[in-house]
């Protein structure tokens, strides 16, 4: 990591998580501590179920609503695109890198982690949107003219990225600035899209123009759905005893589209499900086919949790 002992001290892995995606977050804690080693970890939680198990397998740090430190994001920023956001002000360490669930650490990432320089350090898209996708992926580009004329959008677009994966500072927002962002949504839901993804990026980046934080850009993210299968196999090659880095390859693997289950023939799993098996065997002791059995348990479960709440909101809408 290309940072001082002090840093070096202070710094530590947060994972955030709800309970339909708990089973992939206990894949991405296990890539941590295969290629991270004894760095501290700490999951972000989005509702009531036990986390004990994962706790005491990897000592691990829990912050939910029970544990949560300040009234205003306890009540405010629990959620899809807003429970990772909550880093900014309780993260256990002054800095740390922040890993959305369906992720996996693959080689040493901490050289990337240059604290020294940056206060946040984004993926590198290494692509030049053009209006049509920042609108669609990123905010109403009219609307943002209209509400934020300071803001400069277009000397951005390079830059912009899937935030399911950053290093970060904490406190490098004021709680009163999130507020208000937060206000701002509530009254124009539709001006910022996919959760935080618009939004933060939009509070990094007009910070950085003038001048409050630093922020720089790094390639470390790998977004799967980005990529044919052939290549993610290729580039993460797998054996029966666990990955094969290739020339000091470091990256996060980022399964935004299709989830990364055991089974699964739409994405390529294999380091998730090497990572869950290594996790469950750290809880239980358990391995092999027994292993496999309550793994493929698992998915069935969170899909069938999945579709439930579709059909539960679907029936919502149609009697309202």
């Amino acid at each position: 990591m290309n940072t001082s002992s002090s840093h070096r001290d202070d710094f530590g892995v947060i994972i955030a998580c709800c309970f339909q995606d708990y089973l992939l977050a206990k894949g991405a804690c296990a890539s941590v501590r295969h290629f991270l080693g004894d760095v501290p970890l700490c999951l972000l939680v989005d509702g009531d179920f036990s986390t004990e198990s994962l706790e005491k397998a990897y000592n691990a740090t829990i912050i939910n609503h029970k544990t949560i430190k300040n009234d205003v994001l306890r009540e405010r920023s629990f959620g899809w695109g807003t429970t990772r956001l909550i880093a900014f002000w309780e993260s256990p360490w002054q800095h740390f890198l922040i890993l959305d669930a369906d992720t996996n650490i693959w080689g040493n990432v901490l050289k990337f982690a240059d604290f020294e320089n940056f206060d946040v350090i984004m993926d590198e898209p290494n692509y030049n949107y053009p209006d049509e996708e920042i609108i669609e992926y990123f905010f109403d580009i009219e609307e943002v003219e209209k509400h934020f004329p300071d803001f400069d959008w277009r000397s951005h677009r390079t830059q912009y990225c899937c935030p399911g994966v950053y290093f970060a500072s904490r406190d490098i927002f004021s709680l009163e600035e999130y507020i208000e962002i937060l206000d701002f949504i509530d009254r124009y839901p539709h001006i910022f899209k996919y959760g935080d993804m618009g939004f933060l990026n939009f509070m990094l980046w007009r910070a950085s123009d003038a001048g409050k934080i630093r922020v720089g850009n790094a390639d470390f993210q790998v977004l799967a759905p980005n990529y044919e299968q052939k290549d993610l196999e290729k580039r993460f090659a797998m054996t029966k005893t666990g990955p094969i880095v290739q020339n000091d390859d470091a990256a996060i693997i980022h399964w935004c589209g299709y989830k990364p289950l055991m089974s699964t023939s739409r994405t390529y799993a294999d380091p998730m499900s090497f990572s869950r098996r290594k996790c469950l065997e750290a809880e239980s002791g358990l391995r092999g086919l027994p292993a496999d059995v309550l793994l493929q348990w698992e998915d069935f479960y969170s899909t069938f949790i999945k579709y439930k709440n579709k059909a539960r909101k679907k029936l919502q809408k149609f009697f309202n």
